[in-house]
């Protein structure tokens, strides 16, 4: 509406929306000027408010957007309720509230050695430079103490969302040590996304925090402190320029003067200062700090013991969705979950020794360290083996070859359609061998290679750790026997050959420490290749990628071993025609081709025709990568192929006994960061035993009964013989060569970064370290594990099933502290309580 005016002609427009408008303006405006000159900003303990706030809704924040993961990474779905959640988020505030006063009384003492230092210097707080280096010490400290407490914090979250681990220094350590081998870790590309975001967002914060620490004046802490909030005694008194005089008896409990300098002072008012017998008696000092002391006690150690009796006392599902793994690494995992004490009649080690099959002497009521003089029960198969000429052994074992690459291990009928309708194998040439041989087709492993040496050379349930393992750092003072001790004593040569490096979790020191003569890695076979094979130097990483991160590929590796096996085959029959010991050999093979992420391979086979896979890829979230995976687990098996045939035609495979197995399994339908979720698919893996010209009718035998790669050791020594006197060890394999009814006899299999199991006959129980949850299938119909049986068990099934699962916990921790104190080979290990 327009308005004219005689006196101030002038246009007025009246729109409703700008009068709202600035109505809104100016309430926020109030808003902020009332915000402003609060009398908030002048409570002396608004800085140690804005520490616990800022760190607990941090934490809080990250809890909540991570509790479904943690849940289900220790149960499952169906155990997200509201009760657990309520009781992490419950027990998690607990913790890190602890975790916030650490950090609370670290500033606190950082800014009282500030005031300090400023007053023995007498420069005043706003002094140009001092102010300058105090702000740089201030920011710089509070952005590093921030940092300390929320990185681990933060860490372990992101890898429990993204990978389902939890971090611990282990890990940090373990990647110190590994660094030139942290480059071959698979991360994907929303992985680094992921954590470049969270990094961002941790820097943030932490500059924020820092920022405020430095330039808000209200964040000093020396202008309160928790001890007078719980006393509630402490009276302010305003005196001059810089002196609160607080009127105390000579309790401990009240104090009768307490003097806070905030800023230099004058001089005059420093020599009064300084004068301590007209300010405090030495009595009156010590019942200030008897309060002080009380006060830190209860905020530094009582309430820590309070959230350790909470985490001890509760149920481990909540507590390991509440663990504050700064907190955690702190107190030495005292935060964690621990299994109830579990009484065992002696000798519980029987249990886990299959007694129906082994003779042996135990060294002690509470050790699997013993003595094994021979086998004895009916025959599943047989192997014609002479003690004047005993045969070579080989141990061949394939990197990631998991048990359903083989159509003739899975069955024409493929129950759990694994190869989706088609005709069609992964690997020819091993199931052209193992059907020249004893099939194990329900074999199982411990995830992770290292892990495997464990089981198949020494027969142990693998040392349980995330990111160790029993080899790391070398073990040379860890005394241990198995399959190379055991043909160390029946007079053979051992030797460990591999195309991959052995500085790689301290190989290079571990194996000539524990058995074996000569060993050769990625080094030893690179010069010999150079040498024997003609290989240039420049074609290891060049345009003919004769070689991969990990070491030379499997062409390259497997021609070697042919070589050291023909030539000293040739030396034995030497030998033997001068009348002479024979000398056998036993060989341990590892390949390292088919490792993650799979692309990676020589130039002749990557131009070559290849099968087509694509009935098993074609439409699958990772195609692509399942694509490289069969391709280059085809390669293998085809350099396989030729290895054995050739050995074949030298006449050095019917003196040879073979054994082939996967070292672990894989998972590419589940990508490269988290393989391992497809749980079966990693553990269960292909297995086979070769004695060319000495199976008779045992040819094409198939044990489907459950077996794992500890039973190798006992299988072996039965095949060959045990040697005078027996042989010392501490497994917990079976013979494989004897019969037992199926079903009788359950094996584990552990994966540290998932689950334990046991398998009975073709049923596996998945279950926690310490957490109630199970899940039971059937791993030849259900490989994906889609149907939980268990719950559909009677009682005493069920009851059966938590028997077996309470001896694997037994065993496992039995061998990781046994690991942890050195004393595998002992009776007694009078550092734990396992032993």
């Amino acid at each position: 509406m327009l308005h004219l005016t005689d006196q101030h002609p002038q246009l007025e427009l009246h729109d409703p929306a700008a009068k709202v408008s600035d109505t809104k303006w100016n309430a926020l405006q109030k808003l902020i000027h009332h915000v402003k000159n609060s009398d908030l900003w002048t409570r002396p303990w608004l800085g140690w408010a804005f520490v616990y706030a800022f760190v607990l809704l941090v934490c809080l924040f990250n809890r909540r957007v991570s509790m479904t993961a943690l849940i289900t990474m220790y149960a499952s779905a169906k155990d997200v309720t509201s009760i657990v959640v309520l009781g992490a988020l419950s027990l998690g505030f607990l913790e890190d509230f602890v975790c916030a006063t650490y950090l609370a009384f670290t500033l606190w003492l950082f800014d009282i050695l500030k005031l300090k230092i400023r007053t023995q210097t007498g420069v005043h707080k706003n002094h140009g430079a001092a102010r300058f280096v105090t702000n740089i010490a201030t920011f710089t400290v509070s952005w590093l103490l921030y940092a300390m407490v929320m990185i681990p914090f933060w860490a372990d979250l992101l890898l429990v969302r993204l990978r389902g681990m939890r971090f611990t220094f282990d890990l940090v350590t373990m990647a110190i040590e590994e660094k030139d081998n942290v480059s071959a870790v698979p991360i994907s590309s929303d992985e680094l996304q992921q954590g470049f975001v969270n990094a961002v967002l941790l820097v943030i914060l932490a500059t924020l925090f820092a920022s405020l620490r430095t330039w808000a004046p209200w964040m000093d802490m020396t202008s309160w402190n928790p001890v007078y909030g719980i006393t509630n005694q402490v009276q302010y008194k305003q005196v001059p320029s810089t002196l609160q005089d607080v009127n105390m008896t000579q309790t401990c409990a009240t104090p009768r003067h307490k003097i806070i300098i905030e800023e230099p002072v004058e001089p005059e008012t420093s020599r009064m200062l300084e004068n301590d017998e007209d300010i405090q008696t030495t009595s009156k000092t010590r019942n200030w700090y008897c309060k002080y002391g009380i006060s830190m006690i209860i905020a530094l150690i009582g309430l820590p013991i309070v959230a350790v009796l909470v985490s001890s006392s509760i149920s481990p599902l909540i507590a390991y969705s509440a663990l504050n793994t700064s907190l955690n690494e702190l107190f030495a995992h005292a935060l964690q979950p621990r299994l109830p004490n579990m009484s065992y009649s002696l000798p519980w080690p029987e249990k886990f020794i299959h007694s129906a099959t082994e003779e042996y002497t135990l060294f002690g009521d509470n050790t699997l360290y013993r003595r094994t003089t021979g086998f004895h029960g009916d025959i599943a198969f047989d192997v014609n083996v002479s003690s004047d000429n005993p045969p070579n052994v080989l141990v061949l074992v394939i990197e990631s070859f998991r048990f359903h690459d083989s159509r003739y291990l899975v069955g024409e009928k493929d129950p759990s359609n694994l190869f989706k309708g088609a005709k069609l194998t992964i690997t020819p040439n091993f199931d052209k061998w193992a059907q020249r041989g004893i099939a194990l087709r329900n074999f199982w492993s411990s995830w992770r290679t290292s892990r495997s040496v464990e089981s198949l050379l020494f027969a142990q349930i693998p040392y349980d750790s995330t990111s160790k393992s029993g080899m790391s750092g070398g073990r040379n003072q860890t005394k241990l026997s198995g399959l190379p001790q055991l043909f160390t004593k029946k007079g053979y040569e051992t030797f460990f050959t591999t195309g991959c490096k052995t500085d790689y979790d301290a190989w290079d020191l571990f194996l000539p420490t524990h058995g074996f003569d000569t060993v050769w890695g990625r080094n030893e076979m690179m010069k010999l290749a150079e040498k024997d094979l003609g290989i240039k130097p420049s074609e290891w990483y060049g345009v003919e990628h004769r070689a991969l991160n990990w070491g030379l590929h499997d062409d390259l590796s497997f021609q070697l071993l042919g070589d050291l096996m023909v030539n000293k085959t040739r030396e034995q029959r030497a030998r033997m025609a001068n009348r002479e010991p024979k000398k056998p050999m036993f060989l341990t093979h590892y390949t390292i081709s088919s490792h993650v992420d799979y692309k990676q391979r020589p130039k002749w086979y990557h131009d070559a025709v290849k099968p087509i896979f694509s009935a098993l890829f074609e439409g699958e979230k990772y195609e692509d990568n399942i694509k490289n995976y069969l391709e280059i687990r085809y390669f293998t098996d085809l350099e396989l192929g030729k290895f054995m045939d050739r050995m074949d035609k030298k006449g050095v495979l019917n003196d040879t006994i073979v054994v082939i197995v996967g070292d672990h399994g894989q998972g590419p339908e589940f990508g490269n960061d988290v393989p391992e979720d497809r749980d079966v698919s990693a553990t269960r893996v292909a297995g086979t035993i070769i004695a060319e010209g000495r199976l008779g009718d045992s040819v094409g035998l198939v044990i489907d009964d459950a077996t794992e790669q500890y039973d190798i050791l006992n299988t072996l020594a039965d095949i060959t013989g045990v040697p005078d006197g027996g042989f010392i060890q501490d497994g917990v394999g079976r013979s494989l060569k004897r019969k037992i009814t199926f079903g009788e006899r359950v094996v584990y299999s552990n994966n540290p970064t998932r689950k334990m199991s046991i398998v009975r006959g073709h049923q596996r129980l998945r279950y926690d370290r310490v957490t109630d949850s199970v899940l039971l299938h059937d791993a030849d119909t259900d490989h994906d594990m889609s149907t939980d049986l268990f719950p559909k068990l009677t009682a005493k099934e069920q009851a059966e099933w938590l028997r077996w699962r309470d001896n694997g916990r037994r065993v496992n921790e039995y061998y990781a502290k046994r690991w942890e104190n050195e004393c595998l080979l002992a009776p007694d290990c009078t550092n734990t309580s396992a032993s």
